[in-house]
């Protein structure tokens, strides 16, 4: 497959023609609205971290502040799965509003942060529809593989329909107004492959500020054929550059699953 793996605008910093890795990273950081318990609706956390894997023991989690109380607490997160590069992908769901964030890892008597450059993460727990997204960040400036509605991310995955189109949505950082999203898809292990773009769906809060680009989601139909199962990656382009997300070189999947 001709894509290559650009997530070097997550991992990395380019000093002096040198990439410098980072040894863990933010991916996604989201709030949801909980569907009502006992009458009241909540707002959820849920986070998603990439690490190095710098040795089998080791605590990933968030700092979270509430905006209610005022106050800082830690979170642990838990392993999700390895990707290439000797990186891991840990989450975390927390039933609290945070209004900002910091990931701490701590390994082999080390800790290391993303917290922003030092400005935080910050997130708006408005509340919303139920089950839905209300406010996100994400580290690169794209990321793939969120359901068709754009709900919980890692939840509903992208998938066929009974009418035989392929649902994928896409998140990415509003780098500028004009911009091109989509994929490039295969159901036959690449042998041949297509291109579908995207259509804006929302701009999700917190609004930009000099040390955070909001999110934008994209939604993406391609007609692949009823029961169709394969594989993609999405591509963002903007102010002349083009960014990548091939599930860290694996590429994204898609089956006959479908959650509207």
């Amino acid at each position: 497959m001709p894509l290559q793996l650009l997530y070097d605008l997550l991992l990395a910093t380019q000093v002096t023609g040198e990439i410098q890795m980072s040894a863990v990273a933010l991916l996604t950081g989201a709030a949801i609205t909980v569907p009502p318990t006992n009458g009241g609706e909540q707002v959820a956390t849920y986070f998603s971290v990439l690490v190095q894997n710098l040795a089998y023991t080791k605590l990933v989690g968030i700092w979270g502040h509430d905006p209610a109380t005022g106050s800082w607490s830690f979170t642990p997160g838990f392993y999700e799965r390895s990707v290439s590069g000797n990186f891991e992908i840990w989450r975390l769901g927390e039933a609290a509003n945070f209004d900002q964030f910091d990931v701490e890892y701590q390994v082999s008597g080390n800790v290391f942060w993303d917290n922003n450059s030092g400005y935080n993460y910050s997130l708006d727990g408005t509340f919303g529809v139920a089950d839905a997204i209300t406010s996100a960040v994400i580290g690169p400036p794209v990321l793939a593989g969120w359901g068709p509605s754009l709900r919980l991310p890692g939840g509903a995955s992208p998938g066929v329909d009974s009418n035989g189109n392929l649902h994928v949505g896409v998140v990415v950082q509003n780098l500028a107004y004009a911009k091109q999203v989509g994929i490039v898809y295969t159901t036959n292990n690449w042998q041949t492959f297509q291109y579908a773009f995207g259509s804006y769906f929302q701009s999700l809060p917190p609004a930009s500020t000099p040390h955070q680009v909001n999110a934008e989601t994209w939604q993406i139909v391609a007609p692949v054929g009823v029961g169709a199962s394969g594989e993609y990656a999405a591509f963002y382009t903007v102010e002349g550059a083009t960014y990548w997300d091939n599930n860290f070189g694996d590429n994204c999947t898609f089956d006959s699953s479908y959650y509207p």
